[in-house]
C-alpha cells in the first residue's frame, strides 16, 4: 500500500539465445506507457529525476520518434588518444553519429514503433537462421518526408537481412547500432553516475570522461540517479544520507572551506564517519556537506557549477 503506482508484470521467459538484459525491452513495450525513463535494479533516484519526463515530452515525439540514452561514461571507438580505446566496440563498421550511449533510455510512446523493431529483429536473429524482415522505413521521418503516424498508417516499409552479429549480443549493443543506423544525435547529458561521484564535493575532473572525439572538453554530467549501488552496506548508508539532507538542516552546514578529494565523515565505514554519526544533535550539519553542492546545483560541466 505504500507504492501505490507500482505495477508488477509477470512475463514469460525470454527467448533461448537471448540475453536476459533484452528484458529492459519488453518490459518498455509491455509498460504501454505515455513516457517512460528505462532505470537498472541498481539504480538510485536522487533530487530532480522527474524533471526527465518532461524533456522526453518534448524531445521524443512524432518527427523525432526515437528514444533518447544517456551519453555513457566511456567512448568504445578507436580514436587516436581515446583513453577508453581498450573497449572499443568491434560489432559495427557503419558510421557512427553520436558517443556510445547507455541502456538507460528514456521514450515516449512515439519510440515504440522503434523499440518493436528492435525486439523483433533480435527476436528473429536468435533462431540461428538467415532471414529477412519488414521493418517501418523511419528515414522518412529523419528527412522530414513523413510524420511517424502517417508512416504507420500508410505502412511503408523496408526490408532487412537478419543474421546474427556481434552488434545483437547485449540491448545496449543493438541500441546505439540502431540509433547511429537511423543517423540520429540526441543523448542525454550523463545522469546515471557512479555513486562515489556525489560524495566528492567539488573535487571533480574538470575534463570527467573526456574523449578526444566527441567530448574533448568533458561530458556533462547531471547528479540525478546512482548506478551500480550493488553493494548493500555503503547503498543503504546514501539512501539514509539523502532522508537525511532532502529538506535541509537546521542551522548553517559545517563544511570545510577548502574542498577535499572525500571528507573522512563521508566514507561509510571509517572511524571518522561512524564518530559524526554518534553525534546525532549536529550530524546533518556535517553529513549533509558530503553531497554539496549537488542539492542546489545538480549540473556539472569544465569545473563549473
Amino acid at each position: 500500500q505504500s507504492m501505490r503506482n507500482v505495477i508488477v508484470y509477470r512475463m514469460r521467459h525470454i527467448s533461448r539465445g537471448v540475453s536476459f538484459n533484452f528484458n529492459k525491452v519488453r518490459s518498455i513495450l509491455a509498460a504501454r506507457t505515455l513516457v517512460g525513463i528505462q532505470l537498472d535494479t541498481d539504480q538510485m533516484i536522487f533530487k530532480g529525476m522527474d524533471e526527465v519526463f518532461e524533456g522526453t515530452r518534448r524531445e521524443s515525439q512524432e518527427r523525432y520518434p526515437w528514444p533518447i540514452l544517456p551519453v555513457h561514461w566511456m567512448s568504445r571507438d578507436e580514436t587516436p588518444g581515446n583513453p577508453y580505446a581498450h573497449y572499443a566496440f568491434k560489432g559495427w563498421d557503419g558510421p557512427q553519429t553520436m558517443r556510445w550511449n547507455h541502456a538507460h533510455p528514456t521514450w515516449s510512446f512515439w519510440a515504440l514503433v522503434w523499440f518493436g523493431d528492435l525486439m523483433h529483429e533480435r527476436m528473429l536473429a536468435a533462431t540461428g537462421r538467415k532471414t529477412s524482415t519488414l521493418i517501418h522505413d523511419l528515414e522518412m521521418v529523419r528527412n522530414g518526408s513523413l510524420g511517424l503516424l502517417e508512416l504507420v498508417r500508410q505502412g511503408p516499409k523496408v526490408k532487412r537481412h537478419v543474421e546474427m552479429s556481434n552488434a545483437m549480443w547485449e540491448d545496449e549493443d543493438m541500441m546505439n547500432v540502431n540509433l547511429w543506423r537511423h543517423k540520429v544525435s540526441k543523448s542525454w547529458c550523463k545522469f546515471d553516475l557512479e555513486p562515489n561521484l556525489f560524495l566528492l564535493q567539488k573535487s571533480l575532473d574538470k575534463k570527467l570522461f573526456f574523449d578526444p572525439k566527441w567530448y574533448p572538453q568533458g561530458v556533462p554530467v547531471l547528479f540525478l540517479s546512482m548506478h551500480n549501488t550493488k553493494n548493500f552496506d555503503p547503498s543503504d548508508w546514501l539512501l539514509r544520507l539523502m532522508e537525511t539532507c532532502k529538506d535541509g538542516v537546521d542551522g548553517p552546514l559545517e563544511c570545510p572551506k577548502k574542498s577535499e578529494f572525500m571528507l573522512p565523515l563521508c566514507r561509510v565505514g571509517v572511524k571518522e564517519e561512524r564518530e559524526v554519526r554518534q553525534k546525532i544533535d549536529d550530524y546533518s550539519t556535517q553529513a549533509c556537506c558530503c553531497m554539496e553542492p549537488r542539492w542546489s546545483h545538480p549540473a556539472f560541466w569544465q569545473g563549473e557549477w
